[in-house]
């Protein structure tokens, strides 16, 4: 059953996306390099965002209120988080089919592939609909990484799992690149083979990796600027491609990548 108040994202192409940073070089470089018209930018809420330029179209990340914990967030930080989307008028907010371990206040530093026990799904259905029914906040969702197989085959219900809710739920899903490909090394199948697994869903958003290359892997960014281009052709409803910033990932690496995928898709579009 799909859910009777599904929020429409719209049809418009945002471009490339930047992840929001508050420091006078990065908004430097968002207004005097950037075009509004082709770029937009990520806030990975609940952050600050009194500097957020306004003129930029702006979605919202978050993964604060991961989907597969047993229970919810407290319902200040929920309310926080949906609070900000709304001010910044996000086009909507992505949060991950993970676990943090959030419910007594505690996280466990990052984000962990779900536990598949049975009323999985049908848990994250119900807290995605409560969040749009209260909010009123378009919703996409996305995988953390899978390094390690939990019970053999967990790796293809991860992914199994995004499709069926993204279709009970009506919600559109968010590719992580990087996060896909390493799944697909680790557990020796093909990308091809995992994006099998997302047919029949409405993909809205890409990510890919801060500078684009993987050193540790020996990926190049051409190598990761091909696997765009099959996401590209796959999953004709994208609305936006986001450059992740890594934690080491130095800001004028960053910067340059953005320009570099921006320059790219433009060319690409001709």
């Amino acid at each position: 059953m799909k859910l009777k108040n599904n929020l429409k994202i719209e049809d418009k192409f945002l471009g490339v996306g930047v992840a929001w940073v508050d420091s006078p070089k990065y908004i430097d470089f968002i207004k005097n390099e950037l075009d509004p018209n082709h770029n937009y930018l990520e806030v990975h809420l609940p952050t600050s965002i009194k500097n957020v330029p306004e003129n930029f179209p702006k979605i919202a990340h978050c993964s604060t209120l991961p989907l597969a914990d047993l229970c919810s967030p407290t319902s200040k930080l929920i309310k926080d988080v949906f609070d900000q989307a709304k001010t910044l008028n996000a086009q909507w907010i992505g949060e991950h089919l993970s676990i943090l371990g959030t419910t007594t206040g505690v996280q466990f530093g990052y984000i962990l592939a779900p536990i598949h026990e049975d009323g999985l799904q049908a848990r994250i259905v119900e807290r995605i609909r409560n969040y749009q029914e209260k909010f009123g906040v378009p919703f996409v969702i996305e995988l953390g990484p899978r390094y390690h197989a939990w019970g053999g085959q967990d790796v293809f219900e991860d992914y199994k799992l995004l499709r069926n809710i993204s279709v009970e739920a009506g919600v559109p899903i968010i590719l992580d690149i990087p996060h896909t490909f390493a799944t697909a090394n680790a557990f020796n199948v093909s990308f091809e083979k995992i994006l099998d697994f997302l047919d029949g869903a409405q993909v809205c958003e890409l990510h890919i990796g801060a500078d684009g290359v993987s050193k540790r892997r020996n990926i190049t960014f051409d190598d990761r600027w091909e696997q765009l281009k099959t996401c590209l052709e796959r999953f004709p409803g994208i609305r936006g491609i986001t450059v992740e910033l890594g934690k080491n990932t130095p800001l004028d690496v960053y910067c340059n990548t953005v320009k570099k995928v921006t320059e790219r898709l433009k060319a690409l579009s001709v």
